[in-house]
């Protein structure tokens, strides 16, 4: 009981995200997939659906679409920005074979795919739909890209944040996030490897401290979590032992 109350305590980590994601699926529809997302004639269908999709996210855009599934300087038959809505019909070693916007391959790390409660993300984000029902695309983005930065893909996320269009209502988050988000990155992973060191000296509350400062970013909490159970653990012993002579 002790233990866990410890844990509890030093962790104090919460893994919410503004997002509820479902699994990372292919969708493959009749119905365009952007129609559903925001037309409003067909917004009244999506209470309590879940909606998958891939996007392009190339830290380097246009994504290059190509004839084959390689990469070569003469099979390149055309670029789409990021933030674009693919049909994915096929895998193959790491590639994905698309039929639209334009038919060809693009490199699935350049990609992400995600699936998501259009309705939810309006009110978790604390965005609501626009007069008429629609949604707007930039909330449906940025949603996409924190799902991906707390799963780990920051240069995909940051590459779908800057999609999102000025006249968005969610343009003033994520022009903030393009900022904050490598940074608190950055920050996550310095701690993370000074907790390393902290683990391997034996510093038991050095872990434990900096776990109750650590940024929301649950790949790195993830990361974190064994390395704290064990300083907790060895910190025991000790602990017990002076206790004892008390």
């Amino acid at each position: 009981m002790e233990f866990r109350s410890k844990m509890a305590l030093a962790m104090g980590i919460s893994f919410a995200i503004p997002i509820t994601i479902a699994g990372l699926i292919y969708a493959i529809a009749k119905t365009p997939l952007s129609q559903w997302l925001f037309d409003s004639s067909l917004s009244r269908h999506l209470e309590g659906a879940t909606i998958c999709q891939t996007l392009t996210a190339d830290p380097k855009p246009p994504l290059n679409i190509r004839s084959s599934p390689e990469a070569a300087n003469d099979n390149v038959v055309g670029h789409i920005p990021n933030g674009t809505l693919l049909t994915v019909v096929d895998e193959s070693e790491g590639w994905l074979r698309i039929s639209s916007p334009i038919s060809g391959w693009v490199y699935k790390e350049l990609t992400v795919t995600s699936c998501v409660n259009p309705r939810d993300v309006a009110s978790q984000t604390m965005l609501v739909p626009q007069q008429g029902g629609t949604f707007d695309r930039g909330i449906y983005l940025m949603a996409i890209a924190t799902q991906q930065y707390q799963s780990g893909n920051l240069n995909g996320a940051i590459a779908l944040v800057k999609t999102v269009a000025a006249d968005s209502p969610a343009y003033p988050t994520a022009k903030l996030v393009a900022v904050q988000w490598p940074q608190e990155w950055n920050r996550a992973e310095a701690r993370y490897y000074s907790t390393q060191k902290a683990l391997r000296d034996g510093r038991w509350q050095d872990v434990i401290m900096s776990a109750r400062e650590f940024p929301d970013i649950r790949f790195w909490k993830e990361k974190l979590t064994p390395i704290v159970k064990q300083a907790i653990k060895q910190s025991q012993p000790t602990q017990s032992a002076s206790g004892a002579d008390q």
